[in-house]
């Protein structure tokens, strides 16, 4: 089923009522929660695997380190049902499905993961709760005060099996005030099903939080971008206008054959600070992606034929260290995953990261891969989004080995683009020739596989027409295009 991110500014009320009548006892006494989720995996049979994850900052008393989860079950009148609690307690023990704590920028990750066993077919909630927020929270009137509520609800059907959504990209902490920021946390449904945004007041114990505040008010958001979801990526866009710690509830309700069987619903701090010495790391030749006819990042593939996408990433502060990470349902498929590699291109702190993918015929479908390439200088991250679309439509009817494109851009500057598809591998070089037929530049060999590929030449030439000339080791001609420099 296609799946659909939609963004709703409001819960639906009857998630809210059926939050609102959910109480749990508290069972430990942390502070400073900043976040969190509860996602439940069919195992098998009424087998569930809940996994919950829990983001706290460092400063506060220290969280315990046992989670008890409360199982409700819907009836036929609508009224909801205690069946049992369920306690686990946070190890290192279980094959490394619980992580060790992991300390970021004084932000903890814990893990606690159970395996449930529920009656039969039916309409469940999993919840937790534990007290107390992060009182520095901004957006909320008594965040000390308040716990955090989190719970995943989820129809049981032993014919047609069902997991809850999760996330693949982990959450971000850091911020700069007053800049254009993204993140995308990828929401996916192991079923295929679809998928729906919204976002929603936090809740605590009692209900939802006193004195919430969404980050889309323009006390909290500059006009120029404000606190939104994008309807089709699900990526998340911000330019905070002020500096401090704030909260947003996400939730992600998922349908099947148009009707809601769940939802999950995810808290996140954001902790904004002040950027006078930071600059924000970017991929730079993100205008080198291919756009559909919306204006977003999408790329139609071949199966059985490899893509290459060579990204260029970098931060203008020259002494900070710049990475690229891919996620995403390419990177994770069980047959032929795309991969993605990181290297120096010696231009400063510059990396390029090569996304490379050869989908079988398996990874055909009329729904678009969505994959997000994270960069990051260790201290901010920015999430660019590109959809992949694995189509037999897409596949090179003739017989050539090579498919032409046009170098970009024509007048150039000082980066040129030049697209070749190989329908077989090829080992090249790249010549350039002034007017008066002089070389001016000579590549090393350079072995592709078959496929798309995208490869980027800084010029470091003087103004004027040049001829861009690729050839094969055996001296074929492949291209010849005319450039023109302008400085």
């Amino acid at each position: 089923m296609k799946t659909i991110y939609k963004l709703k500014l409001n819960i639906m009320k009857k998630i809210t009522t059926l939050f609102l009548i959910l109480t749990i006892s508290l069972t430990s006494y942390g502070t400073h929660l900043m976040g969190g989720q509860i996602v439940a995996t069919n195992i098998g049979n009424y087998d569930y695997q809940v996994e919950f994850t829990a983001y706290r900052d460092t400063v506060g008393v220290p969280m315990q380190l046992v989670a008890a989860f409360n199982v409700f079950e819907q009836d036929t009148s609508g009224a909801w049902n205690l069946l049992f609690t369920s306690t686990v307690n946070y190890d290192t023990t279980s094959g490394g499905l619980m992580p060790s704590v992991v300390t970021v920028y004084g932000v903890e990750v814990y893990t606690f993961i159970d395996t449930i066993t529920l009656p039969g077919d039916g309409y469940y909630a999993i919840s937790w709760d534990d007290c107390c927020r992060n009182g520095a929270i901004i957006n909320m009137s008594n965040p000390l005060n308040e716990s955090m509520k989190l719970s995943t609800f989820i129809t049981v059907d032993s014919l047609n099996p069902n997991s809850s959504p999760s996330f693949i990209t982990p959450p971000v902490s850091y911020l700069p005030a007053n800049t254009l920021w993204q993140y995308n946390p990828l929401p996916f449904d192991p079923d295929g099903d679809s998928l729906s945004w919204s976002l929603a007041v936090p809740l605590s114990s009692q209900g939802t939080v006193n004195g919430y505040e969404f980050l889309s008010d323009s006390a909290y958001s500059d006009s120029a971008a404000v606190f939104s979801l994008d309807s089709i990526t699900g990526s998340l866009t911000w330019s905070a206008k002020l500096v401090g710690h704030f909260v947003a509830s996400f939730i992600v309700e998922e349908y099947r054959n148009g009707v809601s069987i769940g939802s999950v619903r995810r808290d996140m701090q954001f902790i904004v600070i002040a950027d006078t010495s930071k600059s924000m790391p970017q991929i730079s030749n993100m205008q080198s992606v291919p756009t559909n006819s919306g204006g977003y990042p999408y790329v139609m593939l071949s199966p059985n034929q490899n893509y290459q996408l060579h990204l260029l990433a970098s931060d203008a502060d020259i002494n900070d260290i710049v990475n690229v990470i891919g996620f995403g349902e390419p990177f994770d498929l069980t047959n032929s995953p795309a991969t993605l590699s990181v290297n120096s291109t010696g231009n400063g702190n510059e990396v390029q990261a090569t996304f490379s993918w050869t989908p079988d015929l398996s990874a055909v479908r009329v729904n678009p891969y969505i994959a997000v390439f994270r960069v990051s200088d260790q201290m901010f991250y920015f999430d660019e989004t590109i959809q992949f679309e694995v189509s037999m439509l897409s596949s090179i009817d003739d017989n050539t080995s090579v498919t032409h494109k046009a170098i970009y851009p024509n007048p150039v500057n000082n980066r040129i683009y030049i697209p070749i598809n190989l329908k077989e591998g090829k080992v090249i070089s790249i010549n350039i020739y002034n007017i008066l037929g002089k070389k001016v530049y000579q590549s090393g060999s350079m072995n592709l596989q078959a496929g798309e590929h995208l490869i980027l030449k800084d010029t470091e030439l003087e103004s004027g027409q040049y001829l861009v000339n690729i050839i094969d080791n055996y001296g074929n001609i492949i291209k010849n295009e005319k450039v023109v420099v302008v400085r």
